[in-house]
């Protein structure tokens, strides 16, 4: 088992779940097929890891999770799509016919990020292969689900039986838009690698996301109506849904600049 993991990463990708889904709502009502195959491959790797941190987790009685299934900070410490299904496969998590499904899948996938010219992959496929991503993340999302209800039967692992407030909803919101477009400089380096600090300011002073009101002194993200974003009320812009501060104990109705 690779090194203990650290909570933010761990926050990372459990965000990476709901802002994965509401991605590829967008893109279904888009009829954006390229980018809903995207999708679906990353959501299919992201439920085998999650079963298999909940599978060791009953071998083991512990809450431990292995750091490399959920996080990646260099070339040398990946591991692969493709070994992850092998894992899972090897562990029981799925069956002979799933697995090889999957498989099927992410060949398409590969094909069309990697061999649209080299390949005889047409666009229009993708309406018949992102019907069967859909089943298969059905099937995914079960086992998941069996997991943590195992873990919650046996009273181990990280799986904790509980309800959520509105507040804790709320706060899983935001955390999730966050992972969509949260205007973080440092997040922004990372993913680009930028070593440019020039670059980075030009990102943020573009977005306007690190403005702060000039009533409250929030940033403007704090300032966004998640509620109706959530449910695309008015439009598909972010800028569309800046509204009242969500700060705590703030009063401010609405950005300014």
């Amino acid at each position: 088992m690779g090194k203990t993991y650290r909570p933010d990463k761990f926050e990372n990708f459990l965000n990476a779940f709901g802002a994965a889904r509401l991605l590829l709502q967008k893109a279904h009502e888009n009829g954006s097929l390229l980018e809903g195959l995207v999708l679906y491959a990353s959501i299919v790797d992201g439920f085998c890891r999650s079963a298999l941190i909940l599978k060791e987790q009953l071998e083991t009685k512990s809450s431990a999770i292995n750091e490399s299934y959920i996080y990646q900070s260099s070339d040398k410490e990946f591991i692969s799509e493709r070994k992850i299904f092998d894992l899972a496969h090897s562990k029981g998590i799925l069956d002979d016919e799933l697995y090889k499904e999957i498989g099927r899948l992410y060949a398409v996938r590969n094909k069309a990020v990697h061999r649209f010219f080299t390949s005889e992959f047409e666009y229009t496929h993708l309406e018949h292969v992102l019907g069967r991503y859909e089943i298969t993340y059905q099937k995914l999302y079960k086992i998941v689900h069996e997991l943590e209800a195992e873990q919650i039967r046996q009273k181990v692992g990280m799986t904790r039986a509980a309800q959520m407030s509105d507040a804790d909803k709320e706060r899983a919101r935001r955390a999730i838009y966050t992972k969509i477009k949260s205007g973080s400089e440092i997040t922004f380096a990372k993913t680009l690698g930028v070593v440019s600090v020039t670059e980075v300011i030009e990102f943020g002073r573009q977005e306007g996301l690190f403005d702060d009101c000039r009533v409250c002194k929030h940033e403007k993200v704090l300032h966004m109506d998640l509620t109706a974003m959530e449910r695309r009320e008015k439009g598909n812009e972010i800028a569309d849904y800046v509204a009242a501060c969500l700060a705590e104990g703030c009063n401010c109705r609405l950005f300014i600049s």
